[in-house]
């Protein structure tokens, strides 16, 4: 299994709809419902989305991206750096709590 994080570059928010969020939402969902994706968030100055992927091969990630509804509207593209993980931390929600 190859590890991932992927930036995505929002580059025409302007054509961004309730439908399209929506479909990005399912899709992104669907990921994490089978446990592809760790974490996923919005950058906080809202330029796009980073996300941790697991994949068989960038290929795979490829095909994944490929057809993520941003992309596919034109809306986001993708910076994607291949990593391997050496520490873990057990408990990566209660990480992220405040």
């Amino acid at each position: 299994m190859k590890y991932f994080i992927v930036q995505g570059i929002l580059k025409d928010t302007e054509k961004m709809t309730d439908d399209i969020m929506k479909e990005h939402m399912a899709y992104t969902k669907k990921a994490m419902d089978s446990g592809d994706i760790l974490m996923s968030g919005l950058k906080s100055d809202m330029s796009g989305g980073l996300f941790i992927i697991k994949s068989e091969s960038l290929e795979k990630l490829q095909a994944y991206l490929s057809n993520e509804p941003f992309y596919v509207y034109k809306l986001q593209d993708y910076v994607v750096t291949e990593f391997t993980p050496h520490y873990c931390n057990k408990s990566p929600e209660e990480w992220f709590q405040q």
